[in-house]
């Protein structure tokens, strides 16, 4: 193997000893032109994880597992393993997720090299809907790609929130990463790591699709993206995405779409849905007052200061809330 693999496949995983066999098989039978390396980054799990890596480690040496170090959050564990990437091109796929076709990279890596004005691609896909034991080909992009043009997803005072594509189907060149400063990513407390760096992505190069279903993405209600009010971090899920819209406005102030209005608006409305479900009412009228001035003619607050109008109405939007969160709980996982 040279010195520079031509792609590199980062991994990170955490308490996934029943998926890693899966999603590892389906990256080392990728096949192809290229020299390949893969990085996981295990976060220090409780349960057999990590020996599993190590196996894999030991048998193939392209396969690299980073040091075992206290729990270190998706975010930091996320950075190191982009750091310890050395190939032309790097691919991610979480420890639950796994590619269904084994030219899955090398289809991406013919756009890449024959469409040089292209620093990002993805590729369709399956999304597994563990509970229901379904398959569904619903993996494609979230807006039209045929010129290129991503930046218009994500800066436009009509984005709709996530992420364009799902990381495991993506392929990127890795000079790209010159534009990411990951240390503050970190220093802001960011929730995700793939809605910004895409999105930076989008301001210095073309995103390609491939339409060919090639990666499975294992979907059930503890899946990162999918973060109820019972989640014990709710609350700093939803303040780091309106840090990192902060963030955006900043490194782009030219394409400034998004007020601070609209992210306290955010703040404020799921922080509001934490009260709701936990018939918090006194805090949800103590909320009310405290953003009465700055977001009064906003969407949200409008709506939700109606629901404090007694306890009465608040308790009956409450148990409205519930049903309709656990049909679509049913109905997704």
């Amino acid at each position: 193997m040279s010195e520079r693999p031509k792609i590199s496949v980062g991994i990170i995983t955490y308490n996934q000893e029943k998926t890693i066999h899966q999603t590892l098989d389906s990256i080392l039978c990728q096949q192809g032109d290229f020299e390949l390396e893969v990085v996981i980054g295990e976060d220090h799990s409780t349960d057999g994880t990590r020996t599993i890596c190590e196996q894999y480690a030991e048998n193939y040496p392209h396969v690299h597992l980073l040091p075992d170090v206290p729990n270190m959050g998706i975010m930091r564990n996320f950075v190191r393993v982009m750091k310890a990437c050395v190939g032309n091109y790097i691919a991610v796929c979480a420890g639950d997720d796994w590619w269904c076709d084994n030219r899955k990279l090398q289809k991406q890596l013919t756009f890449l090299e024959t469409h040089p004005d292209y620093g990002f691609v993805t590729i369709g896909g399956y999304t597994y809907y563990v509970r229901q034991n379904k398959y569904v080909a619903n993996l494609t992009p979230r807006a039209d790609l045929s010129s290129g043009d991503a930046k218009s997803f994500y800066f436009s005072l009509n984005y709709p929130g996530g992420v364009i594509m799902l990381p495991l189907t993506e392929m990127f060149r890795a000079e790209l990463l010159q534009y990411i400063d990951f240390d503050e990513f970190i220093r802001r407390e960011f929730s995700v790591e793939d809605y910004p760096m895409q999105a930076i992505f989008s301001q210095y190069t073309k995103f390609g699709h491939i339409d060919d279903c090639a990666c499975v993405y294992r979907m059930y209600k503890e899946s990162a993206h999918f973060v109820p009010v019972t989640n014990p971090h709710y609350l700093s899920y939803f303040r780091g995405l309106a840090n990192i819209r902060r963030y955006l406005n900043e490194l782009f102030p030219n394409d400034i779409c998004f007020t601070e209005e609209w992210c306290q608006e955010l703040e404020f409305h799921k922080e509001f849905l934490l009260y709701l479900h936990n018939l918090q009412y006194r805090k949800a009228k103590q909320l009310i007052t405290k953003y009465e001035k700055s977001i009064a003619n906003r969407e949200h607050f409008i709506k939700d200061r109606k629901m404090v109008r007694s306890f009465i109405m608040f308790v009956l939007c409450s148990i409205y809330k519930e049903i309709k969160y656990t049909r679509a709980l049913h109905r997704g996982t």
